[in-house]
């Protein structure tokens, strides 16, 4: 079901219920940007903390555009599980002194058209959302009674000339008409906050309060003797335009609060933007980034880590051609994997997806990483106990367990982002150290060109003629090594830090000329006796 802000506030309730009534939600979302500059390329030479250093600041000016949730609820009736899943369109807002901002590349645009992302609902339908942060800077703004002042400075003209219109509207009906009651229509709800303060203070001698049984009229009397008249406490009216302005960021809270397991699919750069954009700016400190997110979801598990271990443990005809979503989807939902041919839980989607056409929407993906978690939980639960049959969702997260709070990372120089303790060391290969013999400057693009044909690897300069490399296997570095062992054109050896780091270098000239000099120093002493 796609959420906007035009059905939002009828379908919470719903959405609350079928979060609580899950076992585990999967999560997916859509950006207005992606990182493919070349500074932004996954490299072998990454650490964790490098390369959330290096797109910490980019991903600040990111938002995502739709969040998929699907919530599987498990049926022991019929043991199989109803998935719920929902499309939710996000859009920034402009409130007060926050002014919410944003970058679209011209190439994601590109990709959004192509997999008919609708901008209307974007733009027009999309929900509002604050950060913690930002909810905290509304909160204090309250508290010291700023905000309605900066609400209205931040109104443009048309904006006061249909406040001025509702103040009319009042003054004529107290001047003109008999009635006891008026009501106003006001459709926005920052409009219909200021409208309330705006009439109490114009005319103190009314009553305000919204309409029951109609949230965008404003229902006013003409004295508090007026046969059931009353006046809705401001922190009622306060209430209801947080919950307007904090928009999708109720349902964040509400999977905090429920605490429930996430199920994501390569979600190392959503869970970057999620913090930025639901959290706060995201710390200078990586290690504060990863505590951050566990504190606010304490349980999650990454499809794309999890069936790349998997996989270990299955033979090249078994196995899945690759590890990006749909091809993992597709491969169990086919019935591909041999190991999964008995037993397995029923899955049903409610609503069903058209699935042609729903590719890259938030909806549907978090919907196939889940349906993927499911059955790699089935696969795992039943290798532990030795036999193929139903497995429950306990069960299934039982077995799941080592691979809980690590998040994939790309060919990057560790494996995972472990969310609750150390990253894992190193994995791939030591690194390599190559000299040029003939150039004053090393061409790393030559040398990239030169040692492509032998593997996957990446080439960083470490100096005017010198460079390291990065391999992704041993076999590939062997080949190397093994190919360049008497070139003449490049010296490649493997890479030590005492012999070729500049520092140390540096240390042992300097060493070197300090023993040279006390030397000197003894044989002129001798000499002159």
């Amino acid at each position: 079901m796609e959420i906007t802000r035009m059905n939002f506030s009828e379908q919470l309730e719903n959405i609350t219920k079928n979060l609580k009534r899950s076992c585990f939600v999967a999560f997916d979302a859509e950006f207005t940007a992606i990182l493919t500059e070349y500074c932004f390329k996954h490299r072998l030479f990454d650490t964790n903390k490098e390369r959330y250093d290096l797109i910490k600041n980019e991903v600040s000016k990111m938002i995502m555009t739709q969040v998929g949730l699907t919530m599987f609820q498990y049926n022991r009736e019929d043991d199989g599980y109803a998935a719920v899943g929902y499309t939710f369109h996000l859009c920034p807002q402009a409130v007060a002194d926050i002014d919410q901002s944003f970058i679209f590349q011209a190439s994601t645009l590109q990709f959004l058209c192509t997999h008919n992302f609708n901008f209307k609902k974007f733009i027009y339908d999309g929900l509002p959302f604050l950060s913690k942060a930002e909810e905290a800077h509304i909160k204090q703004q309250l508290k010291d009674e700023t905000l309605l002042d900066n609400l209205v400075h931040g109104f443009t003209i048309q904006d006061e000339k249909e406040l001025q219109k509702y103040c009319s509207e009042v003054s004529m009906w107290l001047i003109d008409n008999e009635e006891e009651t008026v009501y106003l229509d006001v459709k926005c709800p920052i409009m219909r906050y200021v409208v309330h303060n705006e009439i109490r203070h114009r005319f103190p001698n009314v009553l305000t309060t919204d309409s029951l049984g109609n949230s965008h009229k404003v229902l006013i009397y003409r004295d508090k003797n007026v046969e059931g008249a009353n006046s809705a406490p401001m922190a009622i009216l306060e209430e209801n335009l947080m919950n307007h302005l904090l928009g999708f960021s109720q349902i964040i809270n509400l999977l905090a609060s429920h605490q429930k397991p996430i199920i994501g699919h390569n979600v190392f750069l959503d869970l970057i933007l999620l913090h930025n954009q639901f959290i706060g700016p995201l710390p200078n400190k990586y290690c504060m980034f990863k505590k951050n997110i566990n504190s606010l979801f304490p349980i999650i598990f990454d499809t794309k880590y999890i069936s790349h271990e998997m996989r270990k443990n299955l033979s090249f005809d078994e196995s899945w051609k690759s590890n990006a979503l749909q091809d993992l989807y597709e491969f169990f939902s086919e019935g591909k994997c041999k190991k999964l041919e008995k037993g397995v839980n029923s899955i049903k989607m409610s609503p069903s997806f058209d699935i042609k056409q729903s590719y890259h929407e938030a909806g549907w993906d978090s919907y196939c990483s889940g349906y993927c978690f499911i059955r790699m939980g089935h696969w795992a639960a039943c290798e532990n106990r030795g036999r193929y049959k139903l497995v429950g969702p306990s069960e299934k997260l039982g077995a799941l367990a080592p691979y809980c709070n690590k998040v994939n990372v790309i060919r990057g120089a560790v494996p995972f982002v472990n969310l609750v303790d150390v990253d894992p060391p190193r994995h791939r290969p030591e690194l390599l150290h190559i000299k040029s013999m003939r150039e004053r400057i090393i061409n790393v693009g030559k040398v990239t060109s030169v040692l492509a044909g032998f593997g996957s690897i990446d080439v960083k300069p470490y100096g005017k003629k010198t460079a390291l490399i990065a391999t992704s296997s041993q076999n590939t570095a062997d080949k190397i090594l093994k190919q360049f062992k008497n070139d003449r054109e490049y010296l490649i050896v493997p890479y030590n830090a005492i012999r070729h780091s500049p520092a140390s270098q540096m240390a042992a000239w300097g060493g070197a000329f300090l023993t040279g000099g006390l030397l000197l120093y003894l044989l002129h002493k001798r000499v002159n006796k």
